[in-house]
């Protein structure tokens, strides 16, 4: 008897992993402090993550992206780009 066999239904389809849905309901003053909340932590594109990690009382982690260092990052990245033509244009010079 096989007791590794994929977890799958007879039709070969991956079976899906239960989930359950809660709705509740906030007043004013709730909406505004869970707003505030969501704001601080920044996570206003994502808020079931940002609920359920708050529940549940689990670290969570927002990356937050500085545009002035993307730019610095794109400009160091151009200067080993240069470097790095620099050595292959002379690395024929060296077989000489």
């Amino acid at each position: 008897m096989d007791t590794n066999r994929k977890q799958t239904d007879m039709t070969g389809k991956k079976l899906r992993t239960p989930s359950y849905k809660y709705s509740f309901r906030l007043n004013e003053e709730q909406h505004l402090r869970f707003n505030e909340l969501l704001t601080k932590a920044g996570s206003e594109h994502n808020r079931s993550r940002f609920i359920v990690k708050r529940i549940f009382g689990e670290e969570f982690v927002v990356v937050k992206r500085d545009p002035s260092k993307v730019q610095f990052v794109a400009r160091l990245n151009d200067f080993y780009f240069q470097f790095q033509k620099l050595g292959n244009n002379c690395a024929p010079v060296k077989a000489i």
